[in-house]
């Protein structure tokens, strides 16, 4: 049964500052049976929950956090199965309007009412092995107007606790941190006081069981919280050959 993974999920509302998120998972069935998907949600601190997903033949269906057993501000993964082959993607708008979208929305930002939104496919397999090559932690206010943080998001769906290393390689060297991922637990590791700043790296995840990685980065005006852009890659499965 193909087992499809998208996990980096954050359900995020802030009634003060009205920044929030709202996450879509798209469904595209290209068969001509009707199926039943089994969606496993799993957490940084909680035991998973299970939920149904139709998806009707012949089309791509949306559902979202709303309709989810998931409560705002939680990081959480998804694992959706399949009893036949389908396509998964994620999308997740960041707002500046509490996730209201209506024309009149309210907003705090001095900006105004604005949404970026990123999206990404489905891993579609776990590995022991992993490699991110676009690594890079801005942090120069002097030099740029932008900063830039990003996280490593790793999803342990096993019964078995999970030993992770992570071995960052630069130009000019390499720096390991090992990380736990505890059993059917999600993990995301803040990479900004890992890796060294404003120097780009690739990074190789090594593992002593399956998970499944992926690449977090949010881009930021020095001057104020508000995101400017965000995007999240699934990382590539090894061994490289």
């Amino acid at each position: 049964m193909p087992t499809y993974y998208l996990i980096d999920q954050e359900y995020r509302v802030d009634e003060e500052s009205l920044f929030a998120t709202m996450g879509h998972l798209l469904v595209f069935n290209p068969g001509q049976r009707d199926l039943e998907l089994e969606a496993t949600v799993y957490f940084e601190g909680a035991e998973p929950k299970t939920f149904a997903l139709p998806a009707p033949a012949g089309q791509s269906t949306e559902s979202n956090y709303a309709n989810w057993p998931v409560e705002p501000n939680t990081l959480f993964a998804l694992a959706v199965e399949s009893p036949e082959p389908v396509a998964c993607q994620c999308t997740i708008g960041w707002n500046v309007t509490n996730n209201d979208y209506a024309p009149q929305a309210a907003t705090k930002s001095p900006l105004g009412v604005r949404e970026c939104a990123k999206s990404y496919a489905a891993i579609v397999a776990l590995s022991r092995e992993w490699y991110l090559p676009d690594g890079i932690v801005i942090d120069n206010p002097d030099g740029c107007y932008v900063r830039e943080s990003e996280w490593a998001v790793v999803l342990n769906p096993g019964r078995q606790d999970a030993r992770v290393t992570m071995v960052l390689h630069y130009a000019n060297g390499i720096r390991e941190h090992e990380v736990k991922v505890p059993a059917q637990r999600l993990r995301r590791v803040p990479m900004d006081d890992l890796a060294r700043r404003n120097a780009h790296y690739g990074v190789h995840f090594r593992t002593d069981q399956p998970v499944a990685a992926q690449w977090l980065r949010a881009v930021n005006w020095n001057d104020r919280d508000e995101l400017m852009a965000f995007w999240s890659v699934p990382c590539v499965p090894g061994p490289l050959k």
